[in-house]
C-alpha cells in the first residue's frame, strides 16, 4: 500500500488544499486499498479534535511512546527507532500528518488481547456515509453512525466474518466454500454471494435484514438452530421485548417478535424508492413514520441531537424523501404538513 501518498492526499483534502487531480488520485488509491478508509476516519477525528486548539494535541512522539509502553509486548525490537520524539508541528497540516503516521504504525495492535489477533475497524461518523471494498472483493456501504470490524487475516480464513454495529449494505463476492457471515448484537446472517441490507443499531430495539438478490440464512443470536431463509425482496425484522403484565399476572423475561414481510417500492411523487436501501444512494426515505420514530434516524443522518418538548409533536406522521437538505430545510418542509416549531443551536434541535 502506498501509505505515505494516501496520508499526504488525505491531509491535503482535509485542509482544503487538494486539487481535482489529487482528489481523483485519492479516490483511485482508496478503491485499490479499501483499508485506507480507516485512515481517513482517524485523520478526520484528529483534525476536528485539534481544530479548536492545537496546543491540546499531544506530541506525536510522546503519543507513540505511551502506546508502546502500554502494548510493549506486541512491538518488535526493531521498532525502537520510531520512538524518538518529534519536534512540535508548526501548523495543523503537519501536525495531523504526524499524528496519523504514528497511528498508522500501531493501529492494528489495538484490542489485540481481547480479540485474539489484529483487527481492522472502519467507522462512519453521524452525518456521513461511506462505501468501500473488502479484501475479498465484497462491496460495502456503511451508513451514518455505523462500525464494521474484521480480522486482519479475514481473506485467509475459510469463513469470512465481519461484525457490524449500525447499518450496512453488502454486495458479497461469491467464493465457493467460503461463506460470508455478518454478526450483529442480536442477529447473524450467513451467505455465499448475494446483496442484502442489515440495520442493527445497538440503541434501536428492532434489527432488520432486507434481501435484494440471492438468498441469506439468518438466526437470532443464541438460537442458531432456529434458522430463517430469506428469498429476494423479503425482509426479516426482529424485536426483543420484555414481557408485559397480562390478566394481573406479571411474567418475567423477554419475548422475541419476528416478522417476515415482502419489500415493496415506495412511490413518492413520480419516483419509486426501496425505503430500506435508499440510504446508500444518499436518500433518506420514510413512509408514514411518526416524528418520534424519525428522531433517531434524523440524529444519525444530520448529525444532530433532537429534543421534543411536546408529546403531541412526536405523534405527527410523515412520508417523504430527503437528499441534500440540511436539518433546517428538512424540518421547514415538514412544517408545511404539520404545525410545530423548532429551534436550532449548533448541533442541538429543540422541537415544540
Amino acid at each position: 500500500m502506498d501509505t505515505n501518498k494516501i496520508i499526504e492526499l488525505l491531509a491535503r483534502k482535509m485542509a482544503g488544499e487538494a486539487t481535482a487531480e489529487e482528489l481523483k488520485q485519492l479516490d483511485e488509491l482508496i478503491l485499490r486499498y479499501p483499508d485506507a478508509v480507516y485512515y481517513e476516519e482517524i485523520l478526520k477525528e484528529i483534525w476536528e479534535a485539534s481544530a479548536g486548539n492545537a496546543e491540546d494535541v499531544p506530541d506525536p512522539g510522546q503519543a507513540y511512546l505511551l502506546h508502546q509502553l502500554k502494548y510493549h509486548q506486541d512491538f518488535p525490537v526493531q521498532a525502537d527507532h520510531a520512538t524518538k520524539s518529534a519536534e512540535p508541528s508548526e501548523n495543523m497540516f503537519s501536525l495531523a500528518v504526524g499524528m496519523l503516521i504514528v497511528l498508522l504504525v500501531c493501529f492494528t495492535y489495538w484490542n489485540v488481547r481481547d480479540k485474539g489477533g489484529p483487527e481492522i475497524r472502519i467507522s462512519v461518523a453521524k452525518g456521513m456515509r461511506r462505501n468501500f471494498v473488502l479484501p475479498d472483493g465484497t462491496l460495502v456501504w456503511l451508513n451514518s453512525g455505523s462500525k464494521l470490524s474484521y480480522a486482519a487475516d479475514f481473506n485467509q480464513k475459510d469463513a469470512r466474518k465481519v461484525h457490524l454495529e449500525g447499518e450496512a449494505f453488502f454486495d458479497v463476492k461469491h467464493l465457493a466454500g467460503r461463506p460470508f457471515i455478518v454478526h450483529t448484537e442480536k442477529i447473524s446472517v450467513k451467505v455465499l454471494g448475494t446483496a442484502f441490507n442489515i440495520q442493527a443499531y445497538p440503541e434501536d430495539r428492532t434489527s432488520e435484514a432486507t434481501l435484494l438478490r440471492g438468498s441469506i440464512e439468518l438466526y437470532v443470536n443464541g438460537s442458531a438452530k432456529q434458522k430463517v431463509i430469506l428469498s429476494p425482496s423479503e425482509k426479516f425484522a426482529f424485536r426483543e421485548e420484555r414481557s408485559r403484565q397480562k390478566s394481573n399476572i406479571r411474567t418475567k423475561g423477554t419475548r422475541n417478535l419476528i416478522l417476515i414481510d415482502h419489500v415493496k417500492p415506495l412511490k413518492i411523487g413520480s419516483s419509486e424508492y426501496i425505503e430500506e436501501t435508499s440510504w446508500k444512494d444518499n436518500r433518506l426515505v420514510f413512509k408514514n413514520e411518526s416524528l418520534a420514530e424519525l428522531k433517531p434516524k434524523f440524529e444519525r443522518w444530520f448529525n444532530v441531537k433532537i429534543s421534543m418538548e411536546s408529546p403531541l409533536t412526536g405523534t405527527y406522521r410523515f412520508t417523504g424523501v430527503f437528499t441534500k437538505e440540511s436539518i433546517t430545510e428538512a424540518l421547514t418542509a415538514m412544517q408545511l404538513i404539520k404545525p410545530f416549531t423548532f429551534k436550532l443551536s449548533a448541533h442541538d434541535v429543540i422541537i415544540h
